[in-house]
């Protein structure tokens, strides 16, 4: 099952090699241009935005610390996903690697896991989109900004991947100089006490007073750092149209987990130590709109959140187009009925996009948008650490095995250090989740459920198919 078709149809009949190359993603991605998509699935804004606005307000000047603890969690990530992604750069994802190495049924969990979580984000970012433009023009009807959104990123996904890759990137400097701005804003206004700040944070309590924060706040607070600045993994769907995948794959992901680490920490830090003195804005829904707002003016702040909805559409783009990898992968591992699998698994000709995965990804994602916003975060907060756990425990067995870190790939220094590491992360998300009653806690029963069901149904349904069931590898 893991031979690779397009060579096995080689010596066949020259009628068989159109449809063999119809479903070949075209190989013209460079390094750069993975680095780009992959930044845009980061989005350093919304990441700054969400998570870190969350943690601002939770622990006040203590978010510096927290933040700078926050690139060496998205660091170990970056290296777990990297050795793994390394050796197995496919449309699919972690689940060809996972499956590669752990075995066919481990391969079917994590293939589970990403199906039930990837168009409720799709669907997330999309009313993230509504949130904010709804903010800029009031009286916007969100559910119209919301489907208008999601058509427009799925009509430019459609495009030629290299076009994504421009686009995306544009929309990318955009977002990095409003990631600027609050850094410089931040640094320039920066106290001379910073080391108390750091040592001593505090928050304003319910009669004004300055009180320190609580060590609790601070633990989950740390979860929170490290979920927002992980990231990177996406640039492995990307691996079979990045040229010379096997050597670049690597380091496109360690890089890009890397630079988005640093652009998501740099300004959390930057206003926590400048702004996480002042108690209007850490009580402000937006805190990062209104220390830009109390520093050059309410257009200020609007500005900044006009550049967070362009960012959060930016991610929408990039988060589609990964999406209709995976879905092209699932149809051409034979997931689906044959006819939806023969025409999923189609790549169109003139742009090399699996347009019919595209379509269907969009399609998924919109009525996933008409569930809530809360059950959305259900589906999708215990993916990290699901996910993060079954990689990481592919990288510890495929180095035993000689299946991962081979020469010419990429390999993560102090084996096993970092796989450990790894686990050690995915443990805590899996605390600090549980501590969670309203999303959180749901999401690790629903998709520990999932995973189960997806066990058996390998078991008992895939296994037993002629030949049994395996993630492919295409080369």
């Amino acid at each position: 099952m893991n031979a690779d078709p397009t060579h096995a149809a080689a010596p066949a009949a020259e009628t068989a090699a159109a449809p063999a190359a119809a479903k070949r993603l075209h190989r013209r991605l460079s390094a750069f241009d993975a680095l780009l998509l992959t930044l845009s699935c980061l989005s350093p804004v919304f990441s700054v935005y969400g998570p870190g606005s969350e943690v601002l307000q939770q622990t006040g000047s203590g978010a510096a610390v927290l933040f700078l603890l926050g690139i060496g969690a998205a660091a170990v990530w970056g290296m777990v996903y990297a050795e793994l992604g390394s050796a197995y750069p496919y449309a699919g994802g972690d689940y060809v690697g996972v499956g590669s190495v752990l075995g066919p049924a481990a391969g079917f969990v994590c293939l589970a896991l990403w199906a039930a979580v990837i168009m409720p984000i799709n669907a997330y970012l999309a009313k993230m989109v509504a949130t904010y433009l709804g903010q800029l023009v009031p009286g916007a009807p969100p559910d119209v900004i919301t489907f208008t959104a999601l058509a427009i990123a799925v009509g430019i996904a459609l495009l030629a991947v290299r076009t994504n890759a421009l686009v995306t990137g544009i929309f990318l400097a955009i977002e990095l100089l409003a990631v600027s701005t609050l850094v410089v804003a931040g640094f320039w206004h920066t106290p001379a006490n910073i080391p108390a700040l750091m040592a001593h944070p505090l928050l304003p309590g319910a009669d004004g007073r300055w009180v320190p924060v609580a060590a609790s706040a601070m633990a989950l607070g740390a979860v929170s750092a490290a979920f927002a600045t992980a990231g990177g993994n996406q640039a492995i769907a990307f691996g079979e149209e990045l040229i010379d995948p096997h050597r670049k794959m690597g380091r496109v992901i360690l890089i890009a987990c890397l630079a988005g680490a640093v652009a998501i920490a740099l300004p959390v830090i930057a206003v926590a130590l400048s702004g996480g003195r002042d108690a209007a804005i850490l009580r402000s829904p937006a805190p990062f709109s209104a220390f830009v707002a109390s520093l050059a003016g309410p257009m200020a702040g609007r500005a900044l959140s006009a550049a967070v909805a362009l960012a959060i559409f930016n991610a929408l783009i990039a988060q589609v187009l990964f999406s209709s990898r995976l879905f092209f992968s699932f149809a051409r591992d034979g997931i689906f009925p044959s006819r939806v699998n023969a025409a999923m698994a189609t790549v169109h000709g003139a742009s090399g996009s699996p347009r019919v995965a595209t379509l269907v990804a969009g399609i998924t994602s919109a009525a996933c948008c008409l569930l809530s916003s809360r059950v959305l975060l259900v589906f999708m907060s215990g993916l990290v650490v699901y996910g993060l756990a079954l990689v990481s425990v592919a990288v510890l067995v495929g180095r035993m095995k000689g299946l991962t870190g081979k020469p010419g790939f990429w390999r993560s220094p102090l084996y096993p250090l970092v796989p450990v590491l790894g686990l050690a992360l995915a443990l805590a998300f899996a605390v600090a989740d549980w501590t969670d009653p309203v999303a959180g806690r749901p999401s690790l029963l629903a998709l520990g459920g999932l995973l189960l069901a997806a066990a058996l149904w390998h078991h008992f349904v895939l296994k037993r198919r002629p030949g049994g069931w395996a993630p492919r590898l295409h080369h």
